[in-house]
């Protein structure tokens, strides 16, 4: 949710600022364009060697003229078949070069892989603390390994477990055990990581909102640390404190503001939704290119809060939805909507960042300058996306899991 408006003019001492209609560059005076092939704004400058990219917000019910099928490609799931097609918490998928799908059915610990044709070709991993298999809730994301090989993230058992594209496995990788959320993977092997960044048991307080912190980093390919990126804030918790003021609990606020990141090429780009800004590292930590866009996020009322839990409680039975609805009536409000929801990069390079409540991605080319938004199909969760193709999860009013491979035609690239 943003307020569609040109940045206002600013001030600044000891820097140069480089205006042009619409937009406001702090830069070092040197700047390149002024209007992407779709006709949005954009300036990229450079401040102290690093690549600044500051962007008009396109108009909300605007579209880039990039297509998707009508109708997926390709659809692996069904209701009750009993077989691999049968899907149970997916949480990730990769397209392989020659065209099969590796699908992180985290429901059966196992990696399900089909053909183009979406027939199944063989199933890797399961259940157990063996190498090459998963613990509980893995594998959480699948991903291409360098070398012709696939990895598979288990953070449970801090690991990332290496099969060949046959499914025989390789080798287990160890993790970092502060450092367990895999982002991605860099074309070279290293590991992008995160950690904490939730409610910490040394948090103190009375009630209200609270917010941890945790280190974003870069493994090498043999999970040694390698690079901090620094210290990002985490999620939005309304905690509760018991009488001596020590943490007693908390739920994760429905509006909260975090950090998100993704591999962007052979760079790292992290986010925090507080504004709309992407800070793109080098694999060595070096800050080497922010991408900005205009707009300010909108600030949630209490009856939008009141509607959130409404929404999310309505087909419980009465009895049970009226105590719930007690239990966060008191939530206290966050500042703002955050700036954005979700952030991935292309195998072209492009960079894709999510709209806040909306199916539409704001996109950017590799330099960073806005081309326009994308509204991908009804439903589709996003797990990647191809020079031309998206490829996602979704379920339908049964519950049942789909993955699905849609076309993609960037019109006018």
């Amino acid at each position: 949710m943003y307020r569609h408006r040109p940045f206002a003019p600013a001030l600044a001492t000891g820097s140069c600022w480089q205006v042009l209609p619409l937009l406001v560059l702090p830069a070092a005076c040197e700047s390149s364009g002024d209007v992407t092939p779709y006709g949005l704004r954009a300036v990229v400058g450079d401040s102290a060697g690093i690549a600044i990219a500051v962007n008009e917000q396109p108009a909300p019910d605007s579209r880039l003229p990039w297509r998707f099928g009508e109708q997926p490609s390709l659809s692996i799931g069904s209701v009750d078949s009993g077989d691999a097609d049968q899907l149970f918490r997916v949480t990730d998928a990769t397209r392989l070069p020659d065209g099969r799908i590796v699908i992180a059915n985290t429901g059966s610990n196992e990696l399900r892989v089909f053909n183009a044709d979406g027939s199944h070709a063989g199933t890797w991993g399961g259940r157990g603390e063996g190498p090459g298999e998963f613990t509980s809730y893995s594998p959480s994301a699948v991903a291409l390994w360098p070398g012709d090989s696939v990895a598979a993230a288990n953070p449970w058992a801090t690991r990332l477990s290496l099969f060949d594209r046959e499914g025989n496995h390789g080798r287990d990788v160890r993790l970092d055990a502060s450092l367990l959320n895999v982002v991605d993977l860099l074309p070279d092997g290293k590991i992008f990581t995160s950690g904490g960044g939730g409610l910490h048991r040394e948090m103190t307080g009375s009630t209200g909102l609270v917010r941890g912190s945790g280190e974003w980093a870069i493994l090498t390919a043999d999970g040694t640390p390698h690079t901090s990126l620094g210290e990002f804030p985490g999620s939005e918790f309304w905690a509760t404190f018991g009488s001596d003021g020590r943490l007693q609990g908390g739920r994760p606020h429905p509006f909260g503001r975090g950090t998100l990141g993704a591999v962007w090429g052979d760079l790292v780009a992290i986010g925090v939704q507080d504004s709309y800004e992407i800070k793109a590292f080098a694999a060595d930590g070096s800050l080497v290119r922010i991408v900005r866009r205009e707009g300010d996020p909108e600030s949630p009322t209490r009856a939008d809060q009141d509607a959130y839990w409404e929404r999310l409680y309505a087909d419980l039975p009465k009895e049970e939805r009226i105590e719930r609805l007690n239990e966060v009536k008191e939530m206290p409000l966050v500042d703002a909507y955050p700036a954005f929801a979700g952030v991935m990069a292309d195998r072209a390079g492009y960079l894709w960042v999510r709209e806040y409540q909306s199916a539409a991605w704001t996109v950017f080319d590799p330099e960073g300058r806005i081309q326009g938004l994308v509204e991908t199909p009804p439903g589709l969760r996003t797990f990647e996306i191809g020079e031309d193709y998206i490829l996602g999860w979704r379920y339908d009013e049964l519950g049942v899991e789909y993955v699905q491979l849609w076309s993609l035609e960037r019109v006018g690239l």
